[in-house]
């Protein structure tokens, strides 16, 4: 029922247009109904009684049904597609928008891809079982209580013979469900892993070329592809046998009727017309039971997907109730953190431990200290994006105070350390932090982040830039990134080593740029450089 459900609530947007395809294949099967009527009335009537003018009428009733069963068809077909890409795109939307949600940091980080195969393959085969399986499930039930009441009225034990093929669907999908769920799963897990190896290997390119792994790393992945098509071997062999099995039953099946007429012909109990009948809803009632017999794998493929998609969702924090897009606090803010303690899920010992400060409002300040002591970790506190094991951290202004949490994160500016642009314009990446933002506003914090060479680019802000900002040295992309937090609204700036990659002339002149623009604002520094500690008011050292 779990699936059910899932698929059911999944097909929220298409509602409409499932019932509309399910009409339009309805009126198929009548349409196919019709025609093994009207074959078995010409056969048996109008071309033995029926004058000229009878036959005429009768053949353009049979054109008029043949191409009303083409044109409904076509209409089916268009209406799936719509559907099918409405659905998958509104999957991946929702699941994207989710992943925003998620927590972060919490010791079972998905690879990134390993999360984009999920959002391919995975939202793929949901999206098809969600636009398909109903529809497809309602026509198919009703095909095949049509034919079978058709050829009941013509002969019962026939009938009945068939559809007791039915049964054996149902069972013959019980059997099958686990392992086959079993294998599915293990093939997309294979395509996750090939997926992660070759984005990573591509991502490190210049790095495994130096360390002369090429030759290793392609080995790897040409095992990983082994494993994958072993799997895939064993499925494909698992299908063949179980769909050799059923088509051996519906060979079987057809054959019977087609034994059955003949000897009913040849005893004179049936007429050619009726035996023409009886071949044709044969396979009126054995391709909707083929039909069920595919959907039950198809179904199968589609709950291990699910399961793949909910495990995105296993840590999704509680949402917020509305979207806080400008800061809390009006005035410049400062923060205070009160005995905070905070370890991460595998870690083995407090990163932060009852820790205390007061960043007061509009103070300047570096933290300093080894790598790993909990510098960034602070960070992310104070961004809400984890939070603190014991203790607590507060936003104030003078006039109130607020506990931070995710409607905070406006009143803060976020550089993080290292390259962070997307592939796009320098515009795009930009106006990331501020959509709305004007070209006088985009020169003006470039000119803050002393990022000036953008206007000396073959097009300025409508330069195309790579993945990561390929096109761009390191600390040309890193002062970008520092551009485009400063369009933030926030009074708190959190710039973590943003001068890292910077040679000493232009490290000062973006410093004197922003302690002048910005002399009343918050900031708190993670360095390594004693001569950045120097131009702040108070120096911590973690240890």
């Amino acid at each position: 029922m779990k699936y059910v459900r899932w698929i059911w609530q999944g097909m929220r947007g298409i509602r409409w247009n499932t019932l509309v395809r399910i009409v339009v294949g309805i009126a198929q099967v009548a349409l196919g109904l019709l025609m093994v009527w009207l074959c078995r009335r010409f056969i048996d009537v109008t071309i033995r009684t029926g004058t000229s003018s009878d036959i005429t009428e009768m053949i353009v009733l049979l054109v008029v049904v043949v191409l009303g069963g083409v044109a409904l068809r076509q209409l089916y077909y268009y209406m799936s597609t719509v559907a099918l890409t409405r659905q998958t795109n509104q999957l991946r939307l929702d699941t994207f928008s989710r992943l925003f949600t998620r927590q972060l940091y919490a010791g079972r980080e998905l690879h990134s891809g390993d999360i984009t195969s999920r959002l391919s393959k995975d939202i793929d085969a949901v999206g098809d079982a969600t636009t398909s399986l109903l529809p497809k499930a309602v026509v198919t039930i009703v095909q095949l209580a049509g034919a079978f009441l058709l050829m009941r009225s013509m002969d019962r034990t026939l009938a009945w013979t068939l559809l007791l093929l039915t049964p054996l669907v149902l069972v013959f999908g019980k059997f099958i469900a686990r392992p086959l769920r079993r294998m599915t799963r293990e093939i997309r897990e294979d395509e996750s892993r090939i997926q992660m190896q070759v984005q990573e290997g591509m991502e490190h390119n210049a790095t495994l070329r130096s360390l002369g792994s090429e030759q290793w790393v392609t080995d790897r992945l040409d095992t990983m592809q082994d494993d994958l098509m072993g799997h895939v071997k064993q499925r494909t062999r698992f299908t063949v046998v179980t769909r050799m099995v059923m088509a051996s039953c519906f060979a079987l099946g057809y054959l019977l009727a087609f034994v059955w007429g003949g000897l009913q012909l040849r005893a004179g109990a049936i007429t050619f017309g009726v035996m023409t009948s009886f071949l044709q809803l044969v396979s009126q009632i054995q391709n909707p039971i083929l039909t069920l017999l595919n959907m039950v794998p198809q179904l199968i493929h589609t709950t291990a997907s699910i399961d793949r998609l909910e495990e995105l969702m296993q840590q999704e924090q509680k949402a917020e109730t509305e979207l806080h897009l400008t800061p809390v606090s009006a005035a410049v803010a400062g923060i205070r953190v009160e005995n905070v303690s905070f370890r991460y899920e595998a870690g083995d010992r407090p990163v932060l431990d009852h820790f205390s400060h007061d960043f007061a409002p509009g103070s300047k300040t570096a933290l300093m200290g080894p790598t790993g002591i909990g510098k960034t970790t602070l960070f992310r506190l104070m961004l809400a994006l984890i939070r603190p094991d014991e203790g607590r951290l507060v936003l104030y202004d003078g006039q109130q105070t607020v506990p931070v949490s995710p409607v905070t994160r406006p009143d803060f500016v976020f550089v993080p350390q290292g390259n962070s642009l997307m592939s796009g314009t320098v515009r795009f990446n930009l106006q990331l932090a501020k959509p709305s933002a004007t070209d006088a506003e985009l020169a003006d914090v470039l000119h803050t982040a002393a990022a000036d060479f953008v206007f000396n680019l073959p097009a300025g802000l409508d330069t195309e830039l790579g993945e990561r900002g390929i096109g761009l040295s390191e600390g040309q992309a890193q002062r970008i990134a520092i551009a485009r937090g400063l369009l933030r609204p926030g009074s708190i700036l959190l710039l973590d080593e943003i001068s890292a990659s910077l040679d000493e002339a232009t490290e000062r002149e973006l410093f004197t740029r922003l302690f002048k623009n910005y002399p009343d604002r918050t900031m708190i520094f993670i360095t390594h450089r004693s001569g950045i500690s120097s131009l702040c008011g108070e120096t911590i050292r973690l240890i």
